[in-house]
């Protein structure tokens, strides 16, 4: 039986000699975003025409096998790196797609291929390749929409994508299949035929979604004549944006889809939605407060690189089953929202299932402001440590997607991270979740008497572990450093760690975790967000491999990370010698087993 310890662990594949600062940006007397041309060191910076990785002497991915073939390791030299990393970037083996024809729930589900690509067609993303006549502004949804002009052609693009053969790569049915090929398994691991690539729960995460939406929107643009078209952006962090855009809803639009929740059309979304059975009935301003509070809670509390995007992937990986760590950027409210909208039943196709997800425009709505947080965290956040990632196994991963000339194109992640470089910015919205007036209002904190370091027997108070996660378990974890200075919580996030195992759940899986709260947990009602609400691990149904199904004892080693260090400071415990930790299961945790839970101090 293990029983709990405490690391001072500090993750060092994440220091800043391997981050790459996205400039923050300036007003321009244009009103457009300008960039700085310099950053403070170390941290290496380029202007915003000219992102070179800084790798080191020599690259780890130096050698290459063939078209998409093996990648062989050698060590970065003052990469920071620890010496034994010698891992090889993660390639899609595309000419092998597997049909995965049957959804998770045993129902005739899409195949995930796309159409087949021609390797000697596929060509390099090069940004010369690609003009932007002009800069495409992406605009809240809720406000697009009054431009009738604009929603004309918004649903004529989208009419007309449908409307494309099958066999076009170009067509709303082929869109959904990448990212379900993506999403689901359906490409091999170069190298490692018996692992699925997998963009979810990893830091593949925001530049894959990036891209696609990058495409789609060009896509759009080109069936309608107009190159210089651009997305809406689901503004679900604002309170005009809390709710499905209406234009969504119209049953005779393109823009329809008939797989959502009927019970959430008009709702205030839910950013911490739990799919439980007894939906809360909430005002809308105490909705809203919630939903202000938990994007504050996701964005501007995190402040490391790898809580934000999510675990390293590598060859040899298996992805979201294998020491899997999702970024607050896809936990919540991301995948929260996938479920909120996605029908009940059905596992919740087409929005609440991966698979499915892409088949809904509404899909690229939503991703476009997931996107948007990304610039956000990037650009307009205090601190050093809200930087893109340097590393060369993250900056050598590609995925190939059609163009608007249905071509297929091979991106890389290192060219994602100029969304302006790329033709695109955001219009701007009020970010009323930065002002902690706006969110939700502070409860007591309990107060916790400190637990004795290096315990050698099991008490009360502390849980030995591994433990069944069937019913809510509360233990008290020592904090290896107390009493911080401000200058050493902008070197190091304190991170609670919650270590688990699981067999296989059948869609939506949810436990929330609480530090130091004195609350009573009903276990089929709402997420309570609140200061002592550190976080959730959500994770949304998959189809997988061959059989469609997913693997039995595929979750070994799964790691949810937490970010405390605001959080402490809200609750007035940063001080304490210890600090109360509450999971609570909420859906699908039948076959979690929680392992042990941590504290690790994370640069």
């Amino acid at each position: 039986m293990a029983s709990l310890s405490c690391s001072t662990l500090t993750t060092s594949i994440f220091h800043t000699p391997l981050l790459l600062k996205t400039p923050k940006p300036t007003k321009s007397k244009n009103g457009t975003n300008g960039f700085p041309y310099s950053c403070k060191k170390p941290i290496s910076c380029h202007n915003k025409n000219n992102y070179e990785p800084q790798i080191g002497p020599i690259d780890r991915r130096n050698m290459l096998i063939g078209l998409g073939g093996l990648c062989g390791s050698a060590a970065t030299l003052n990469s920071g790196l620890p010496a034994n990393t010698l891992a090889a970037t993660i390639e899609p083996d595309y000419q092998n797609c597997t049909l995965t024809d049957a959804a998770w729930d045993g129902s005739v589900g899409d195949q995930c291929c796309p159409p087949k690509i021609d390797p000697s067609k596929l060509v390099d993303f090069k940004f010369e390749n690609y003009p932007n006549p002009v800069l495409r502004v992406r605009k809240p949804a809720h406000l697009a929409m009054k431009d009738p002009i604009w929603l004309e052609d918004y649903k004529t693009g989208i009419a007309k994508m449908r409307s494309l053969p099958t066999t076009d790569p170009r067509s709303l049915v082929q869109q959904a299949r990448v990212h379900c090929a993506y999403c689901d398994g359906a490409y091999p691991v170069v190298g490692y035929p018996d692992t699925r690539l997998e963009v979810h729960t990893t830091w593949l995460f925001a530049s894959f979604h990036r891209w696609e939406i990058y495409f789609f929107e060009r896509i759009l643009g080109k069936l309608i004549g107009k190159p210089g078209f651009a997305l809406p952006y689901w503004n679900w962090d604002h309170p005009d944006g809390m709710r499905i855009p209406a234009m969504f809803n119209d049953i005779n639009s393109s823009l329809y889809d008939p797989k959502r929740n009927p019970d959430h059309l008009t709702k205030v979304v839910d950013l911490a939605y739990n799919k439980s059975f007894i939906e809360p009935d909430y005002n809308d301003q105490e909705q809203i407060q919630q939903n202000l509070l938990l994007v504050r809670k996701q964005m501007l509390y995190v402040t490391k690189p790898e809580l934000f995007f999510g675990a390293e992937y590598v060859a040899g990986d298996v992805g979201q089953f294998k020491s899997a760590n999702a970024g607050s950027l896809e936990r919540s409210p991301h995948n929260n929202i996938h479920i909120w909208t996605g029908q009940k039943t059905e596992g919740g196709q087409n929005m609440g299932a991966f698979w499915s997800a892409a088949r809904d425009p509404i899909f690229y709505c939503h991703h476009a402001n997931v996107d948007r947080m990304w610039d956000i965290w990037t650009r307009d956040l205090p601190g050093e440590g809200r930087v893109n990632l340097n590393v060369p196994d993250y900056l050598n991963i590609y995925f190939i997607f059609f163009d608007e000339n249905a071509n297929p194109v091979r991106v890389y992640i290192r060219d994602s991270f100029d969304s302006e470089k790329l033709g695109f910015t955001y219009q701007k919205q009020p970010l009323l979740w930065l002002d902690r007036n706006k969110t939700a209002p502070k409860p007591k904190r309990t107060t916790l008497k400190a637990v004795p370091k290096r315990r050698t027997a099991v008490k009360s108070d502390v849980v030995e572990f591994p433990k069944t996660l069937n019913s809510v378990i509360e233990t008290k974890v020592e904090r290896p450093k107390k009493n911080r200075s401000a200058i050493e919580k902008e070197k190091e996030e304190e991170v609670l760690v919650i270590s688990f195992e699981s067999g296989m759940w059948m869609g939506f899986c949810k436990f929330d975790v609480y530090v130091n709260d004195d609350g009573k947990y009903d276990l089929k009602g709402k997420t309570q967000i609140k200061d002592e609400y550190a976080g959730s691990f959500t994770s949304l149904g998959h189809k997988d491999g061959e059989k469609g199904m997913m693997r039995n004892g595929m979750g070994k080693n799964i790691e949810l990370k937490l970010a405390l260090t605001n959080l402490l400071d809200d609750i007035g415990a940063a001080e304490d010698e210890a600090i109360q930790v509450a999971i609570v299961p909420r859906i699908g945790t039948e076959s979690i087993v929680i392992t042990g839970v941590d504290i690790q101090f994370i640069a």
